[in-house]
């Protein structure tokens, strides 16, 4: 009787299979994310050339927006693009800089960056280039 349970049940298993999906690995987040992170922590860690406390406050505090996020994007490691997008206070984000579309998923990395009286909510849209894995 054992045996022919156990035949049954091997039997059984043989024939039915379930096909479980892998999960999607984090690592292509966590180096999307980390990439996104020290581009905005090169611009807050670059001097300021004239007069700031940083680089980014600097060119933040001249309004100079296309010259911000063109410094960030251009600080993205190699393999990797982004979108920039900067909002001034309680308005709408806007895009600026390079903008181009992604391939594939994108993790977006927000910073609050605080100008003199003013708020600037710095967000990177970073990508794999080619879309990722």
């Amino acid at each position: 009787m054992l045996t022919l349970f156990w035949l049954f049940f091997m039997s059984a298993t043989f024939l039915i299979r379930v096909h479980v999906p892998d999960s999607q690995s984090v690592a292509l987040d966590a180096s999307l994310e980390m990439a996104g992170d020290d581009a905005i922590r090169y611009g807050l860690g670059l001097a300021a050339e004239i007069n700031g406390e940083n680089r980014l406050v600097e060119l933040l505090a001249n309004d100079d927006r296309e010259g911000a996020c063109e410094m960030l994007q251009a600080a993205i490691e190699p393999g990797k693009e982004t979108n920039c997008w900067l909002a001034k206070d309680s308005s709408v984000s806007t895009p600026h800089g390079t903008v181009g579309t992604p391939g594939g998923g994108t993790v977006a990395v927000h910073h609050l960056v605080i100008v003199g009286a003013h708020a600037w909510t710095v967000t990177l849209d970073v990508w794999a280039r080619g879309g990722g894995a």
